[in-house]
């Protein structure tokens, strides 16, 4: 007999049932914070921070 009995039948299942959902539902919400929130966010900002070089370049050059 082992030190630690294989992991076998209905406990199997349902470990990597829930492996499987958490990793599931990981992904899912991490690309729906990341294209939802961060992605968007991060191109008002870059897009802010573009105008504000063009003014500035603008000013500068007159």
């Amino acid at each position: 007999m082992t030190a630690i009995q294989p992991i076998t039948g209905m406990l199997r299942r349902t470990l990597i049932l829930d492996l499987g959902i958490g990793l599931g539902l990981g992904f899912v919400f991490g690309n729906a914070f990341w294209y939802g929130y961060h992605v968007p966010r991060t191109q008002k900002r870059d897009n802010y921070y573009s105008k504000l070089e063009e003014t500035r370049a603008a000013k500068a050059a007159l």
